[in-house]
């Protein structure tokens, strides 16, 4: 049977007090004592040894992996260990194991970048693994609100990957110290995030050995923060794009390791851009992932781009407030509004039936897809109400600066999703309107506010 690789499961049991060497036999698959530490147990196989920190609780461990061939020196110090794991990390890298990759993520896009690391670390020559997934804690939905586990949770059981669930991260949240010392012994060499939610301090980047990567569905440095697709879609932006970048303090500020242009047609919407984003930043992730094991991609800036902080721009976190329609702004800011706030928040107007009659009704509407009509047109005050196109396949809005922009799909209170023309026919021939709010000179995308 030929002899077994060390692999990072191996354990030692070392003084808390001298410095050890050790020295690997490939003969044997062990470690045998160069030094006088009495604590290490002999040269019994690697396979067969305990926790090597299960009786040192309360020591700290700095590798000064000095590789003479293959002789391994680790000195040991006194209390407040907490890097305990870069000593098993380092030594199983330098032993020629994989290196270990801690995936952080909670919604469907980031299961699927999961799933793409999943299937490439199941290669026969993958110089990594997944250690370990990282997701929000199961969180009341539905109707009936039911605790569910996040996608990204569902992925990393189903491949039979250790899931852990930290409230967060920060020391005011409960159990962060708990999750730090688990993720310390975990030892990663690298740690990937994809939407996770979770806000990573400092004492969390510290521990992987070669630094977090991030996918962030920007062109950076363009729109960092928390809705960087909606944002660009709000500003109508032709060109998009994603990049895969080391994660420092700075929200979305660190080396880029590569990114990737995505041109738009002007359609897109953020429920379907979102994922197409993710499926290009996992691509360029697997591209990358080599280089960075190898050192060729470093977190403190070497073999990548350095971000220009002066071109930067933020992409706030939405609120439900944005969603509403009042078409006092010009035709394509309100159709980007439309693309950029599908799914969440959503984007709704009020209409006026019959109005000025004693059958008024008002009623606000979900508006779903959106098209322009015309672009500019002038101040047109007093058209307010609404009409279907040549077509008969849209409800034309005309805005308050002249600008017309048409409904192809929307939503009445307490109905489903539908086309304009059902909506329409659902009128009967009643007169309908926009609602009457104070007017504007309305709002151009790319012009001066």
């Amino acid at each position: 049977m030929a002899p077994r690789k060390p692999a990072q499961a191996f354990a030692l049991l070392i003084a808390i007090s001298d410095v050890a060497a050790f020295r690997f036999s490939p003969s044997t698959a062990t470690y045998a004592p160069l030094s006088r530490s009495a604590a290490f147990m002999g040269s019994a196989p690697i396979a067969q040894r305990a926790d090597p920190f299960s009786n040192v609780a309360g020591a700290r461990l700095q590798v000064c992996l000095q590789t003479r061939g293959p002789t391994l020196g680790v000195r040991t110090f006194g209390a407040g260990f907490r890097r305990r794991g870069v000593f098993l990390s380092t030594l199983s890298a330098a032993a020629g194991g994989k290196q270990k990759v801690v995936f952080l993520g909670t919604p469907e896009v980031a299961a699927q970048s999961l799933r793409a690391l999943i299937a490439a670390s199941q290669a026969p020559d993958a110089p990594f693994e997944i250690a370990a997934v990282i997701s929000n804690p199961p969180a009341k939905q539905g109707r009936n609100k039911q605790l569910q586990s996040s996608p990204v949770h569902l992925a990393g059981e189903e491949a039979g990957i250790p899931v852990l669930t930290p409230a967060g991260l920060l020391k005011k949240h409960e159990g962060s110290a708990e999750f730090l010392e688990q993720m310390s012994t975990i030892a990663p060499d690298l740690c990937i995030t994809a939407a996770y939610g979770q806000f990573l301090p400092k004492a969390f980047l510290s521990i992987p050995r070669l630094g977090t990567l991030n996918i962030h569905p920007s062109l950076l440095p363009k729109f960092r923060g928390a809705s960087p697709v909606p944002r660009a879609l709000e500003e109508g932006v032709d060109v998009t794009g994603v990049s895969v970048l080391f994660t420092v303090f700075e929200m979305d500020a660190g080396p880029i390791v590569a990114c990737r242009e995505l041109r738009l047609d002007g359609s897109e919407k953020a429920t379907t851009l979102l994922p197409t984003l993710f499926e290009m930043g996992s691509e360029l992730l697997l591209e990358s992932l080599p280089g960075v094991l190898a050192g060729e991609h470093k977190q403190d800036g070497h073999g990548c781009i350095i971000q220009d902080d002066a071109a930067a721009s933020h992409a706030a976190k939405m609120s439900k407030d944005e969603g509403k329609l009042w078409f006092t702004e010009n035709a394509k800011y309100m159709h980007n509004r439309v693309r950029a706030f599908a799914g969440w928040p959503g984007t709704t107007a009020e209409f006026m039936i019959s109005p000025r009659e004693d059958t008024e009704e008002k009623i606000t509407v979900k508006v779903i897809t959106t098209r322009i009509k015309r672009e500019t047109g002038g101040a047109v005050l007093g058209v307010h109400s609404l009409k279907m196109n040549e077509k008969g396949d849209a409800v034309v809005v005309t805005c308050d600066d002249g600008s017309q922009i048409e409904i192809l799909e929307l939503q009445p209170p307490g109905k489903k999703p539908m086309d304009a023309r059902s909506f329409w026919n659902g009128v009967r021939g009643r007169n309908i309107e926009r609602a009457r709010v104070g007017w504007s000179t309305g709002k151009v995308p790319g012009s001066a506010a």
